[in-house]
């Protein structure tokens, strides 16, 4: 079975097709028009590079570019079920695609927030999956997503403690939870004239 999936890769490394990546260079090749300096123009007549290869996702079809030197170890990359990650062959199908935004989407509820935090945008608005979300954030806004979870788990700590402290209040027997003292009783005086005291008299 292992002789077989090598001999796939080798197929596959044998299919593999040239990507070409896009360089401003191709589309302006003239660095410098001449001047009484430098009277020739100076223009890129060819670039050269380590060389892309495409592979395709086996399961999202996401079409990607890689060196080519890195193809062998990407082809031999598997999951967690055994799978094959990457192919040379054009699967035919479109990309997968999904609808969670970027939490740093320009349309997302928390945009208002995040700006006054000097958050950036994110474009990307077809993610599959929550699990995909965590991933993106984690691999494209590595200290934005901090920031968001540290005022989340801050967040998640407050309520806890407002929950707390209305279990107490439930528990509490109700006169400890009156907001207005109760009022103490008023002095009772009496109406009545208190008799005249005796003068005492010290016999000598």
């Amino acid at each position: 079975m292992t002789q077989d999936n090598e001999s796939l890769i080798q197929e596959m490394l044998r299919d593999a097709q040239p990507a070409e990546m896009p360089s401003d260079l191709k589309a302006n090749p003239i660095l410098h028009s001449g001047d009484g300096t430098l009277e020739a123009p100076m223009t890129v007549k060819e670039i050269s590079g380590p060389g892309y290869v495409w592979v395709w996702d086996t399961r999202t079809y996401d079409k990607i570019p890689i060196l080519t030197y890195m193809l062998p170890s990407k082809l031999r990359s598997r999951r967690a079920d055994g799978s094959f990650r990457f192919t040379t062959v054009n699967p035919g199908k479109l990309p997968t695609r999904g609808t969670v935004k970027c939490l740093l989407h320009q349309d997302t509820d928390a945009r208002k927030h995040y700006d006054e935090l000097g958050f950036r945008t994110c474009k990307k608005d077809n993610i599959t999956n929550q699990y995909q979300l965590q991933q993106h954030m984690k691999k494209k806004h590595s200290q934005e997503w901090q920031a968001i979870e540290l005022e989340r788990a801050a967040t998640e700590r407050r309520e806890d403690r407002e929950l707390q402290q209305i279990l107490i209040k439930g528990a509490a027997p109700k006169s400890l939870l009156l907001k207005d003292p109760v009022p103490e009783a008023p002095l009772y005086i009496s109406d009545k004239e208190k008799p005249a005291r005796k003068k005492r008299t010290v016999k000598r």
